[in-house]
């Protein structure tokens, strides 16, 4: 059975500390249940799998807080398909979404709990649009 890059990442430092401990190869593949050719190449130092994506998606919301599309696309021009995986593996990733008058600035993503922080931006946000229309009007005396 094919398995997405995020078990491998996962399973890759839990088999270093296994051959750490004086594990065989064998002994590894069974029980982390990967290929023998899988935990060869990398023990030997012949390959090391990468986290993925959708990991390093969720990784990042987590370090950096709620961020809109616009501010993130540059890092993770598929955006919107690393949050329909996250959401079909259960992961923490959600999604707001405001007024697509905002464009860029209309989807945000965040992590379960980082909810307040959203709001704050958000309101943020919302705030310096306001003051952007405000100055407008002023200066077109409307």
């Amino acid at each position: 059975m094919r398995r997405g890059k995020e078990f491998y990442g996962k399973q890759y430092e839990e088999a270093v500390k296994l051959y750490k401990e004086g594990r065989s190869i064998p002994e590894i593949s069974k029980e982390l249940k990967l290929s023998y050719s899988a935990a060869y190449h990398w023990l030997k130092g012949l390959r090391k799998p990468d986290i993925g994506n959708v990991n390093a998606f969720g990784k990042f919301l987590a370090e950096n807080g709620p961020q809109p599309a616009e501010e993130i696309k540059d890092n993770f021009p598929k955006h919107n398909e690393l949050f329909l995986i996250a959401s079909r593996r259960g992961l923490r990733v959600k999604r707001l979404i405001i007024n697509k008058k905002f464009k860029g600035y209309s989807v945000w993503y965040f992590i379960e709990g980082q909810e307040e922080e959203l709001e704050k931006r958000v309101h943020e946000m919302l705030g310096k649009v306001k003051e952007v229309k405000d100055k407008l009007r002023n200066l077109l005396g409307v």
